[in-house]
């Protein structure tokens, strides 16, 4: 653990999990004793999860540590978002933990948990950003354990007798890290005992690189204001690293961190190369213009952008009617559809007059008639999210699939679902 900023006033995130708890630990050993807390989260999803939160507020009342124990409800968040229970459980925690009082809140990334979310990031398809992995300090966060391996948290956990309790859902392999923590990463280390070590340096070069790269996307020319941002068009047109770096700039500075995709970078190239007049939705509400010699991008409300095309992508889709999300996982509410089927011209959209839906194992019918016959409310129909490849509907978000997209024994099986706004 790296020296820490004793005029610092720190929150440490403490689960009762080993890494966790020998991060506590190493910070009540440090002479002198920064000014720490401790914060423990019940997410509502074990039974056993309030014990745990006992458990560490018993240990920090013995070395005289403050700890809060704070509830919140994951499954139900889950259910209502439609998101997996992993996700929801992360979600809440971030947000319980942002509203800490201090300048850093201290979490128990480490280095194995480096490699894996690496390993994570590039078999979902990301861009250069998700392959540096986890940085040690990214805003008020930060992981002083990050350059530490599992095995060495273990020995310094052995070693001054660490207390910790384990949580049963990590041998749950359904959940996506605890596979590639448990199955996907020995299988590697078959191959190459370094395996882990050689994703982290793999990282760390990335991360490297992409520092150089984000001192050539000047954005000094971008003109920011409350409403969203106005782009020199040529900004866009220039070599996709550099292009796509200014993307990321300009959002930040307008103040969206998060959800910002390839995808939606893909979005404002196509529209900088074409003609004066179109728009692009953009996700929180944004819409993008090409102004001729410039992309304005504008804060813009629902009513005002009905008629958006979002090319279909796996992952998660931002819509101003709710994020579509593309995923191998099945997740509460979720329609299947065969990935092979879905042409490369499908588009996320809203109904458009002459659509057709080809029921699922019917015949074809009009949309609206299609909507009608299954009593969807009028005020309903428009803010309906439809994947579509011209006027053929794919998938009516939340309500069915076509037959078009149906799956069996030969199909690359993905899940759909909507989270409404």
């Amino acid at each position: 653990m790296q020296n820490l900023d004793l005029t610092k006033k720190y929150v440490l995130a403490v689960s009762g999990g080993i890494d966790s708890m020998v991060m506590l630990a190493m910070f009540a050993a440090l002479k002198p004793r920064p000014d720490f807390s401790v914060v423990t989260v019940n997410h509502g999803i074990r039974k056993e999860a309030q014990s745990d939160c006992d458990f560490v507020a018993d240990y920090c009342k013995k070395i005289d540590v403050d700890c809060s124990v704070l509830c919140v409800d994951a499954p139900k968040y889950s259910e209502e978002n439609k998101i997996s229970l992993e996700t929801a459980a992360r979600v809440l925690r971030y947000e319980v933990l942002a509203k800490s009082d201090c300048d850093f809140v201290c979490l128990a990334h480490h280095a194995d948990d480096n490699a894996e979310t690496v390993l994570m990031h590039i078999l979902r398809g990301s861009g250069a950003y998700g392959a540096q992995g986890i940085k040690r300090i990214n805003g008020k966060y930060l992981r002083p354990l990050i350059d530490l391996t599992r095995e060495e948290i273990e020995r310094y956990a052995r070693n001054n007798n660490v207390p910790f309790v384990v949580d049963s859902t990590n041998a749950e392999t359904i959940y996506t890290r605890n596979l590639v923590r448990r199955e996907v990463m020995p299988m590697l280390k078959k191959i190459n005992s370094c395996a882990d070590k050689n994703l982290v340096r793999f990282a760390n070069n990335i991360a490297e690189d992409n520092s150089y790269l984000d001192t050539l996307a000047d954005i000094s020319e971008v003109d920011v204001n409350a409403n969203g941002a106005r782009i020199p068009k040529r900004l866009f047109l220039q070599p996709r690293p550099v292009a796509y770096r200014v993307f990321r700039k300009v959002f930040e500075r307008i103040g969206v961190f998060k959800d910002i995709e390839k995808t939606h970078f893909e979005t404002i190239v196509r529209l900088a190369s074409g003609q004066g007049g179109k728009k692009a939705f953009l996700p929180f509400g944004f819409v993008a213009v090409n102004d001729y010699d410039f992309i304005s991008i504008e804060r813009q409300s629902i009513g005002e952008s009905l008629d958006f095309e979002i090319p279909f992508a796996l992952g998660n889709v931002q819509t101003p009617f709710g994020t579509v999300r593309v995923s191998k996982d099945k997740i509460p509410q979720c329609l299947r559809i065969d990935l092979n089927a879905v042409p490369p011209d499908a588009v996320f959209r809203v109904k458009r007059q002459g659509d057709v839906f080809c029921k699922f194992a019917g015949g074809q019918k009009t949309l609206k008639k299609y909507l009608i016959d299954k009593k969807i409310p009028q005020r309903k129909r428009n803010k309906l999210i439809l994947l579509a490849s011209g006027s053929e509907i794919l998938v009516i978000c939340g309500v069915e699939i076509s037959d078009k997209v149906k799956t069996d024994d030969n199909s690359d099986i993905y899940f759909i679902s909507v989270q409404g706004e």
